[in-house]
């Protein structure tokens, strides 16, 4: 069995998304509910994009 370092692996060519990953994307898409970007509303979209802060 050939073992893989998770070091080399180029998340950029994956086809798949990580479970949190897509997790977090079908929340978000269900936030979204269709709508284009632009019918969300200010506070709306900040909420949406609270995934990417740094929580550090």
């Amino acid at each position: 069995m050939n073992k893989k370092n998770l070091f080399e692996v180029d998340l950029n060519k994956s086809s798949k998304a990580c479970d949190p990953c897509a997790l977090e994307c079908e929340k978000t898409n269900q936030k979204i509910n269709n709508r284009k970007l632009s019918e969300l509303k200010n506070n709306e979209v900040a909420h949406i994009l609270e995934i990417f802060e740094d929580k550090e």
